[in-house]
């Protein structure tokens, strides 16, 4: 079954979609974006590596063409954006997708070796290039000779932070505006004054400005936003040519996105309990939907169909995202993957990456029909019998998975092993101990926390796993030499403590509490005395 540009499903014959590529063989392949096909053809084949070189012709059309039109076609050049002009030449599966529509075979002529390696979809390559192509002439020529040549440029509203002087900008770099770079913002800047960067393709703001939109919505070649601490219910980029958005949804209740977005990262907590006063807390309780249930409405053509969207730690309240293509969530603590089924049921890829982190609910991993690609790395709190097994996720061809419990590794590995369709890869199987020594970390949380020093978070945590390694050789049934070996362990982790606030002050009500309960997993084994008994050193630590 093939996919038109319009959506619709066409039955292939087995001549149109070959299982297997051949040297000369041409396809199109649906640019459903655009409404438009594209074409390739096969170029070289190594059966022994099961690969093959294919070459992006430069055609698009509304209709497949008869494979005599397509003779004497030149091959497409990427040259959008930052990109060296070269043939789009790669490295591929030697199986084609069943999209793809074998239309004849036409001679080889060209190139035939890529140095690339990519899967079946080139697609968005040229759909990218397309919309290159549509910028007018004099734009994309200022643009390239910016980036080519050495001229500087006055930047009316900004001053240079240093000299005080009206900033300048070599406009070979300047690709990005940020309102907390290194130039002064006046109160007589507007966004407008950047019309004399033409390579300006990314702006950063940490405040909302009334000039974004309207400056958005009229320059083709800013193609990505970060946008925090707006204050803005409801935002509208559909005019705009973003094709990728980093947004902080909190208190946002409404966004509007443009065709053109490929990528979206969502920070923040949403629309849930947002309110600008006492009475509109009052109106929001007293309707209809309560507000614990409340989301974020995404406007999205086609519901996110050609989205990726990124997350961190959780999945917010959101509606209108139900056919993102691909969803990525980092930073992970506890993720239960019911939420994943229920906001985004038809991912094709997931990428979730804990903190390390607690993974629950992976039978929901059955309720994503279209799952073609999962990666899980750094992430526990669940057994071999939990994981779907092949036929409960039919349609993976991709499963990566990387730092899990070394049982489950076990278990998948006995169960996907001899399967052809799905590629796997297991890495760092994690015993008890590891998880003891990093997912229970009471610690762990220090690393990357405000206030608390890179090399203090890593001197803390190595001396909480050296005093838990000694507390475990301890082990025995001797227990005044137990005592006395975890009571010396328990010591020197809070000598270290101390040692380090005494010289960086980072110990605070939340950090005193976590190495409680340090000390409190380090001593769970002592008798109920020796463990009062080291109450004195916790507060003589903790008050140093």
């Amino acid at each position: 079954m093939g996919v038109a540009p319009d959506g619709t499903e066409r039955t292939l014959t087995k001549s149109e979609s070959p299982s297997t590529a051949a040297p000369g063989d041409v396809f199109v392949f649906p640019l459903e974006r655009i409404g438009r096909y594209g074409a390739c053809q096969v170029v070289a084949v190594d059966e022994s590596r099961d690969l093959a070189t294919a070459a992006v012709l430069a055609w698009t059309g509304t209709e497949v063409p008869d494979v005599t039109t397509l003779a004497g076609v030149p091959r497409m050049v990427r040259d959008y954006m930052f990109w060296t002009p070269e043939e789009m030449l790669r490295n591929v599966p030697l199986r084609v997708p069943a999209a793809y529509l074998r239309i004849g075979s036409l001679p080889v002529t060209g190139e035939t070796v890529s140095r690339a390696y990519f899967a079946w979809e080139f697609d968005r390559d040229v759909e990218r290039q397309c919309r290159w192509d549509s910028i007018p002439s004099e734009t994309r020529t200022a643009f390239s000779a910016a980036l080519d040549g050495g001229e500087m440029a006055p930047t009316p509203g900004l001053t240079d932070s240093r000299s005080g002087e009206q900033y300048e900008a070599r406009l070979a770099h300047a690709r990005r505006f940020s309102d907390d770079a290194g130039y002064r913002i006046g109160d007589d800047f507007s966004l407008e004054s950047l019309r004399a960067w033409p390579a300006l393709y990314q702006v950063e703001l940490h405040a909302w400005r009334d000039d974004l939109l309207p400056f958005l919505e009229t320059s083709l070649l800013v193609k990505e936003l970060s946008l925090t601490s707006h204050g803005q219910r409801e935002l509208d980029f559909s005019r705009t040519n973003l094709d990728q958005l980093q947004i902080d949804i909190t208190g946002l209740q409404r966004l509007v996105l443009p065709q053109s977005l490929d990528h979206l990262t969502l920070r923040g907590e949403g629309a849930v309990n947002s309110f600008d006063s006492l009475d509109a807390m009052i109106d929001e309780l007293s309707a209809e939907e309560p507000a614990s249930e409340q989301m974020l409405q995404v406007v999205a053509e086609r519901d996110g169909r050609w989205i990726t969207v990124n997350l961190t730690g959780a999945v917010p309240p959101v509606r209108g995202l139900e056919r993102t293509h691909g969803l990525r969530i980092s930073a992970i603590e506890e993720l239960a993957l019911g939420d994943v089924a229920e906001h985004f049921p038809e991912v094709s890829w997931l990428h979730l990456f804990g903190a390390p982190g607690l993974l629950d609910e992976l039978e929901e991993l059955q309720r994503l029909p279209r799952l073609t690609t999962l990666w899980i790395r750094d992430l526990f709190g669940y057994d071999p019998s939990d994981f779907p097994g092949p036929d409960e996720l039919p349609s993976l061809t991709s499963l990566d998975l990387d730092s899990i419990p070394a049982d489950v590794a076990t278990g998948v590995r006995a169960r996907y092993t001899k399967v052809p369709r799905v590629e796997l890869t297991v890495r760092k199987p994690r015993k008890p101990e590891w998880l003891a020594e990093n997912l229970e970390n009471p610690l762990r949380h220090w690393d990357g926390r405000d206030g608390i020093p890179d090399a203090v978070s890593k001197k803390a945590r190595t001396a909480f796993v050296t005093a838990l390694r000694q507390v475990r050789e301890a082990g025995g049934t001797d227990e005044p030499a137990y005592t006395e070996s975890v009571t010396t362990a328990v010591t020197e982790f809070l000598d270290t403590i101390a040692t380090l606030n005494r010289k960086h002050q980072f110990l605070y009500t939340l950090e005193r509490d976590e190495v409680i309960d340090a000390v409190d997993a380090l001593a769970e084994s002592l008798s109920p005395e020796a463990g009062r008994a080291l109450e004195p050193l916790i507060e003589e630590a903790l008050d140093d």
